[in-house]
């Protein structure tokens, strides 16, 4: 079930109107995607349902649920978990509160809402307590993995802040936290399928049925018209056409399987190879509404768009020749974009050896996957955490002569795509059917090596060269712009002086600031045309010569009749 912005708004506004300045009833969400063997508080959660204050959600080694929260935070709730909710409040005038839960057993998966960007959001477990800031975290009874943003992590022995990317043990006993450093190989992948609903399991959905969502979309297009798009006309053009992705990706994908010389020294590289990138995805969002099952581009009818954000974790094993990625985004969009979900996870490739690699590892600068799929034939990426079908799309990496290959399809021009050593980035699209939507996610992504935020410099400066990429619509037209990014960093100050020019001839100027205890900074720029502005978030990655050699991020993009997404990334000069 999609519960679009004005939903969620309109929930906030009746329990105002009802006399309350806070949203302290009993329903503080709803449980958006539900798999059988989950129960609250002794009753059998269903898809829809209410999920109240003090509630207690215990699922069997089959069952799992996802929470959607007023202000928008999610939990996904893992098999043989068992999770309370202690205390919810939220004030949507201020777009403050507070969130307080026990997890005493299992796993979970948060992503944080308007509430965790003030810092008052706290999960328990029988070892620690976690309090979570703006971010992505996955928590157990024996660990805390933050997946972005920042989780600081106490127990009785002591307490350590984990940056994006970064994973401690929590021993309990009165053991202090483990120091902050990457997960275990496969650990991120591994704990990321266990929240994934299994073959035979539709997160709640019913065969054949519309959700809730489903249906008042599919009546506001009954009653009239879906009042226009985000920016633009309802049928926007698609953007300037890139080589065919699944082309490219299935090239590269036959170069990789017919490679089989290698020296020993090539198998001790590919072997240090392997390992995880943590980092961004930026892009565009399009949703048609359609009565066909397999819409084509000229069999369409209404359509929105809005720009996403997000995370990316890809994941490589070089010696099997493998490569998997995991893109988890929010979309953004206002009252007229009814057809838009709320967000997504996309996965392509697999490291599971039981399953199909859907895709291939050459070298470092040169991988590509198609959407995973398993051998069962159940497609394992998910919009809104429901099931879709008939995905189609690609990811693959772009070296700096890809970037000038394809430069004008990319919006590149004349800027030099940053010459870094460690970090990756690349494009990426997927197409898929869900009821009578038919959803279709562009844009790019990027990925590195994070330091650990102990390694981020108290003092000194660095200066960061490379480039910014995004998907734009603008009135109605889609096309993808590239621009040169800068950005001089003050350590001591705790400030970067960021640049991006040329970005669709427009050149932007601002200030981000580098958030304490973590690897990662946040800001926003105003640009020189069309009362543009951009807003950034990003992370050092680790460079051949510094642990914060390189950085990259996620770029959004607006101004009147303009929005658009992308990343960044830079190296130290």
């Amino acid at each position: 079930m999609r519960l679009s912005g004005w939903m969620i708004g309109a929930a906030a506004l009746l329990a105002a109107a009802s006399g309350a300045n806070l949203a302290v009833a009993q329903e503080v969400g709803k449980a958006s995607a539900v798999n059988p063997a989950a129960t609250a508080n002794l009753r059998t959660i269903s898809i829809g349902e209410s999920i109240a204050h003090k509630e207690r959600i215990k699922t069997t080694d089959k069952g799992s649920v996802q929470i959607l929260f007023v202000d928008k935070t999610s939990m996904t709730v893992g098999p043989n978990s068992d999770l309370t909710i202690d205390e919810y409040v939220y004030d949507p005038n201020s777009g403050t509160g507070k969130l307080a839960a026990r997890l005493g057993k299992g796993a979970l998966r948060f992503v944080g809402g308007q509430i965790s960007h003030t810092g008052d959001a706290e999960i328990k477990t029988a070892s620690a307590t976690v309090g979570i800031r703006g971010g992505v975290a996955m928590i157990g009874t024996g660990f805390v993995f933050a997946g972005y943003g920042s989780s600081t992590v106490t127990t009785p022995g002591g307490t350590v802040t984990l940056g994006a990317g970064e994973f401690t043990q929590t021993p309990g006993g009165g053991e202090p936290p483990s120091p902050p450093g990457p997960p275990p190989p496969n650990f991120v992948q591994n704990l990321i399928q266990s929240f994934q609903s299994t073959p035979g399991q539709s997160g709640g959905a019913g065969q054949g049925t519309a959700s809730r969502g489903n249906v008042q979309r599919a009546e506001a297009r009954a009653t009239g018209t879906p009042n226009g798009s985000v920016a633009g006309s309802l049928t926007p053009q698609l953007p300037t056409p890139l080589p065919p992705i699944n082309q490219t990706a299935s090239t590269l994908n036959q170069t990789i399987q017919t490679s089989t010389q290698q020296t020993a020294v090539e198998q001790t590289a590919t072997r240090q190879a392997s390992g995880t990138l943590f980092g961004f995805i930026g892009g565009l969002m399009t949703t048609w509404l359609t009565d066909t099952a397999n819409p084509t581009y000229g069999n369409y009818g209404y359509a929105t768009v809005g720009p996403f954000t997000g995370t990316a974790v890809v994941g490589i094993d070089a010696v099997r020749r493998r490569v998997q990625a995991n893109f988890d985004g929010t979309v953004a969009h206002d009252a007229n974009g009814n057809y838009l979900p709320g967000s997504f996870s996309y996965q392509f490739g697999s490291l599971d050896p039981s399953e199909d690699p859907q895709g291939g590892y050459y070298d470092q600068s040169n991988f590509a996957a198609g959407p995973a799929i398993r051998r069962s034939g159940a497609i394992v990426s998910k919009i809104d955490d429901a099931p879709i079908t008939n995905q189609t799309g690609a990811m693959v990496t772009i070296s700096r002569e890809m970037a000038q290959q394809y430069g004008s399809a990319l919006g590149f021009g004349n800027i030099q795509a940053c010459d870094c050593d460690y970090t990756k980035w690349g494009f990426w699209s997927s197409g898929s059917n869900q009821g009578p939507y038919y959803d279709w996610a562009h844009g790019f992504w990027v990925a590195g090596r994070p330091p650990t935020a102990g390694e981020v410099p108290l003092s000194g400066q660095a200066s960061y060269v490379g480039h910014a990429v995004a998907a734009i619509q603008n009135d109605g037209s889609m096309y993808y712009a590239a621009g040169a990014f800068n950005n001089t960093v003050n350590f001591g100050a705790r400030t970067g002086q960021v640049s991006v020019t040329g970005l669709d001839g427009t050149n932007y100027a601002g200030q981000v600031s580098l958030l304490s205890g973590t690897t990662g900074f946040v800001g926003s720029l105003a640009g020189d045309v069309g009362s543009r502005n951009m807003a950034l978030a990003g992370s050092f990655f680790r460079g051949v010569s510094s642990p914060v050699g390189e950085m990259g991020g996620s770029l959004a993009v607006s101004g009147p009749g303009y929005l658009g997404a992308g990343i960044f990334a830079a190296k130290m000069k």
